[in-house]
């Protein structure tokens, strides 16, 4: 069965070392990173500023992996949202994947604290607690899938 899971969860709170565990699950695996824009000659540099445009990219990015069939895409971003997860339900859907939503949910104000301090982003304490409420108050439609687990740090 093909799949896409969406990533979920506040900068610093692993969505990248939980998708290298993912790695054995699928014959072909693609990820789809905002933070892919933003490597050059194998050195992360974030600009805020392009941060629609890496957005855009990433969306382009698994639309093709979709095209050609990957068994497995990983989404990996923040996704705090159920309007910024949509697009990705839809595109799976369009192309026959099921599709699973992973939320790494911060349980306490010190997991935030943590996430905030190992985030590569520069997002400060207040900007990680905002997505973490973000997340707290979400609703998503009740049929689709949402897993959630702890951070991986």
């Amino acid at each position: 069965m093909r799949k896409v899971i969406v990533l979920s969860g506040v900068s610093g709170s692993g969505k990248s070392t939980y998708t290298a565990s993912l790695l054995g699950e699928a014959e072909r695996m693609s990820v789809c990173s905002a933070d892919h824009y933003f490597m050059s000659e194998g050195v992360y540099k974030f600009d805020p500023s392009k941060l629609s445009d890496a957005h855009g990219a990433c969306f382009r990015d698994f639309l093709a992996s979709l095209q050609i069939n990957t068994h497995m895409v990983v989404v990996d971003n923040t996704n705090t949202t159920a309007v910024e997860i949509a697009p990705y339900i839809l595109g799976a859907q369009a192309f026959g994947y099921e599709v699973e939503i992973h939320t790494l949910m911060c349980e306490s104000e010190d997991d935030v604290r943590e996430c905030a301090a190992r985030n590569a982003h520069g997002v400060p304490f207040q900007g990680v607690m905002a997505q973490h409420k973000r997340l707290q108050e979400r609703s998503l439609p009740p049929w689709w899938k949402n897993v959630v687990t702890r951070p991986h740090f």
